[in-house]
């Protein structure tokens, strides 16, 4: 029993054995979520504008800020959030951080680092809070969130030093505070998995509805190649038929990767057990970040039909896309799988390997390729899969009866 009791209309966080494995996701969610528009928005315009791999490396840096707090407020809405006030207006302040994050991006590449920082560390400074407000609320969850506490605090402290240093002693500290913050739910995992082992408390693994939670942003971040595609061809005046090839061809890929993401983890749960939903989040770093990526090398392609590509626009793309099928195995290996699934699953993830590997060779021939033939063979490599999966998938529920 809490010893802090609040007034119903404030409302403590939910405790943590109240949550539940399928809930109905709320509203308030997915408004939280629309706000990491913008932050990804920024990123990718970024890379779109000067692709080259620093951008890349700084935006990968910045975006996994950005996603360790989406992972943030998602797990703690699934764990402790309700219905409460507190819950909604702690929800819209971290809302607002995060906007104002978004406007300061632009600047880290310009070298500047001041108002990232001040921003960012109002953002740390709250998702701190609210693992250590659980602990104040429910003495029995201090256990738990100690680690969290202490991690994020010290990467919080980091971000407000780097306020006051260079450009570069900055980045260093952010990525010392970045290893901070990734580290804590690892630093926890013995503590949680005896602790309720002790309490005779279910495993903690990852819900069904936070498994959810990650599809819907999953589809948030591959918007951004739709909206490449749809904007680099809207701003060629003389559209020819090759032009309008390849805005076929940019939607297309978006919609295969949808597939093969969505028909290989989607309708599944996570293995039962705390390792599996570490893997869950670790595996959608570098998926969402070279989906983002992917989205700008396309609207760069678009823009290069009449020169040709770049091999390091070409080499970015490949590599984005190579990353994405690997992940999207990776992620099948921590999925719950029915029979029906394994129909579809087992053939696909050989081909997923093979075609990554396929694709990361296209570069090595990089002057013989257009936009046009580059996105065509990249298309057709990620049709191969979804079509084997189809056919298998088809095969199972309506042949092998």
């Amino acid at each position: 029993m809490s010893k802090h009791p609040s007034p119903q209309w404030w409302g403590p966080p939910k405790e943590f054995k109240d949550r539940k494995n399928e809930r109905k996701i709320s509203w308030l969610e997915l408004f939280y979520d629309l706000v990491y528009v913008a932050a990804i928005g920024q990123l990718t315009h970024r890379i779109a504008t000067d692709p080259t791999w620093q951008t890349v490396g700084y935006s990968f840096l910045i975006f996994c800020f950005v996603f360790w707090s989406w992972v943030n407020g998602s797990q703690y809405y699934d764990l402790h959030g309700g219905d409460g006030i507190r819950t909604r207006l702690l929800t819209f302040w971290q809302m607002l951080a995060v906007a104002a994050v978004a406007i300061t991006i632009p600047d880290v590449f310009d070298g500047s680092q001041q108002g990232f920082a001040i921003t960012f560390a109002v953002v740390q400074f709250l998702i701190t809070y609210l693992w250590w407000s659980v602990g104040l609320y429910d003495p029995s969850h201090r256990v738990y969130n100690k680690f969290y506490t202490i991690n994020y605090s010290i990467a919080f402290a980091l971000f407000i030093i780097s306020v006051f240093t260079d450009y570069q002693t900055a980045i260093v500290l952010w990525v010392i505070a970045l290893v901070f913050n990734l580290t804590a739910p690892l630093a926890a995992a013995r503590t949680v998995i005896r602790v309720l082992k002790e309490r005779k408390q279910p495993a903690f693994t990852a819900s069904a509805t936070i498994v959810e939670r990650f599809g819907l942003f999953t589809i948030i971040v591959l918007t951004e190649s739709i909206l490449s595609t749809v904007g680099g061809v809207g701003e060629i005046k003389n559209r020819q038929p090759a032009v309008w090839v390849v805005f076929i061809l940019g939607i297309l890929i978006a919609f295969l990767i949808w597939n093969l993401y969505f028909d290989m983890t989607s309708e599944q749960e996570t293995k039962k057990g705390y390792r599996y939903l570490q893997f869950l989040v670790f595996l959608h770093f570098p998926l969402l970040a070279a989906l983002s990526v992917a989205g700008a090398c396309l609207r760069v392609l678009i823009a290069d039909m009449e020169t040709g590509p770049s091999a390091t626009v070409q080499w970015m793309f490949c590599a984005s896309i190579a990353v994405i099928l690997l992940m999207i195995t990776g992620m099948t290996k921590i999925m719950e799988e029915s029979e029906e699934d394994r129909s579809y699953i087992t053939p696909v993830s050989r081909l997923l390997i093979a075609a990554a590997l396929l694709v990361l060779i296209i570069p090595f021939f990089s002057q013989y390729f257009t936009s046009v033939l580059l996105l065509f063979v990249i298309a057709m490599v990620l049709f191969v899969p979804v079509l084997v999966g189809v056919k298998s998938w088809i095969k199972f529920r309506f042949f092998n009866k």
